[in-house]
């Protein structure tokens, strides 16, 4: 005689609904590099996760998933028309294009160290660009900067002359061929780009100067995505206050800065008029590399936050 074991109906729906299978997750993706020598991604994919997991707790389980990989322009596009469940993507502000579409989450995910800038620099003129003393002798070489980017428009502000490149790839080319004098890179980019681009026999850093404008990189996603906004902010910020966030930011970025040695070098403070309109106070989280130090960035003279000012 078979044994029917009978099931409390409101047993089997309290059961199914907190199965596993069942409750909520947060799909969350994120962006995949360009090319196998493409590593700009890497930190924000990782500082994604970190914030996931501090909201473990609060917000439920997630699943980090890549996006296929595809260039800045076509990125952009993808956020515009929320394609991918909650693409979370790094890019400066204010994003170009039309940002009706997309929301951000207000932290600098970089803290700041990608306005700190050092260059790659022709090799038939990196000497003369070893005697630069001021601005109006450093405005005398030629950079070279992506097509689109707002480097250009920051550059040009401060009277430089750009060359406008279409192609990552072919900047490192043309610096190296001396067809660029200068090509400046975040301060926390170009000794991976250095060790990236090693078949480049003729690609040389400039040892001597350096610029400073205020730029940041946010998240951002599509308007709609409001709880994954809302969820990453809130990681960040947990990350911030148990010092993981900065952990992890020493943890990539350090030996980079250790190689710039921005505090040896010749410092030129340019402005950066993009960043005029934005709706939240950033500096409290800005890494200063010339006192090696988290908080509201370098206190210096009003003498040297003038435009253009050099400091050593």
């Amino acid at each position: 005689m078979m044994n029917h074991r009978v099931i409390p109906l409101g047993l089997l729906i309290c059961s199914l609904l907190f199965s596993p299978l069942l409750q909520a997750v947060d799909i969350v993706t994120h962006v995949s590099p360009e090319s196998d020598r493409d590593l700009r991604t890497l930190y924000g994919q990782q500082l994604l996760q970190l914030a996931l997991e501090k909201t473990r707790d609060s917000f439920g389980d997630y699943e980090l998933r890549p996006a296929p990989p595809m260039s800045r322009t076509r990125l952009r596009q993808v956020l515009q028309y929320n394609l991918y469940p909650n693409l979370l993507a790094i890019d400066s502000f204010p994003p170009p294009g039309d940002p009706h579409d997309l929301d951000y989450v207000r932290f600098p995910v970089d803290l700041g160290i990608l306005g700190y800038r050092i260059c790659f620099v022709s090799p038939a003129r990196q000497q003369a660009v070893a005697q630069v003393r001021t601005l109006a002798d450093l405005q005398q070489f030629s950079h070279g900067q992506g097509r689109g980017w707002q480097d250009v428009d920051i550059l040009r502000h401060a009277g430089f002359k750009v060359q406008e490149v279409e192609g990552y790839e072919r900047l490192f080319k043309l610096v190296a061929r001396g067809r660029l004098d200068l090509f400046c890179r975040g301060a926390n980019e170009l000794l991976a780009e250095l060790e990236t681009h090693r078949d480049l026999a003729r690609l040389t850093v400039d040892q001597h100067l350096a610029l400073y404008y205020p730029f940041i990189h946010l998240f951002y996603s599509h308007k709609d995505n409001q709880h994954a906004l809302h969820r990453i902010r809130a990681g960040l910020q947990l990350a911030w206050q148990d010092g993981s966030l900065q952990a992890l930011w020493l943890k990539t970025f350090k030996p980079a800065l250790d190689f710039a040695r921005l505090d040896q070098r010749l410092l030129f403070r340019l402005d950066n008029p993009l960043l005029r309109q934005i709706d939240f106070d950033y500096r409290p989280y800005l890494y200063d590399p010339l006192s090696h130090s988290f908080g509201p960035g370098e206190a210096v003279s009003h003498e040297q936050q003038r435009e253009g000012s050099p400091t050593h």
